[in-house]
């Protein structure tokens, strides 16, 4: 049952305004992968408000914890993809490059993604996917006409993230302090 229901909440998040019935409980979700992170996430274990970006079909909640290791949720068209793929790596190569461009610093990309805690969605036409079980995306592009997946998952970041960042110095300032510090605790451990 547990199962089932956790199942019907992804939907929710990933459907943000459709509601779903099951064993007459109500499953809604307002701000689609922002409530799920804010679920999933102690208030107090993070650093910053969660930031979360929507496009065409793309979307994206992140923030950093207290914890060691990166966690994230990913999706493709509503399957939930348990061992990523491109569109996966796709957002931890741009989040990086992001990153570094935005405070103009050859930060170490470990650092960056120490302790980060993300879920990403996208919609992709025609997926393929390495596995029957569909738990990890193949696809190189978005559709038969799109761009690859890197491309339209980094131009959405780049442009997004940054915007984010420069409308949000309190998160900035958050943001760069957790690198700082990751960096400091990983020369320490060296």
């Amino acid at each position: 049952k547990q199962y089932i229901e956790d199942r019907i909440w992804d939907y929710a998040y990933l459907n943000a305004g459709l509601r779903f019935s099951f064993n007459n409980k109500s499953f809604v979700s307002k701000n689609g992968l922002f409530d799920l992170l804010s679920k999933r996430v102690d208030p107090e274990k993070i650093r910053y408000p969660i930031i979360h970006l929507k496009g065409d079909d793309i979307e994206l909640a992140m923030t950093h914890g207290t914890h060691f290791g990166e966690q994230y949720s990913s999706f493709v068209n509503g399957q939930n993809t348990t061992q990523g793929g491109t569109h996966l790596n796709a957002f931890r190569t741009a989040l990086v490059k992001t990153i570094r461009d935005f405070y103009g610093k050859n930060y170490d990309a470990s650092d960056i993604r120490s302790a980060i805690i993300a879920a990403i969605s996208v919609r992709v036409q025609e997926p393929i996917f390495e596995s029957q079980t569909k738990t990890k995306l193949g696809s190189i592009n978005i559709g038969p006409k799109g761009p690859s997946v890197n491309v339209f998952v980094a131009d959405f970041i780049k442009e997004k993230l940054d915007n984010f960042l420069h409308k949000n110095p309190e998160v900035a300032s958050a943001i760069q302090n957790r690198i700082v510090q990751s960096e400091r605790e990983r020369k320490e451990i060296a």
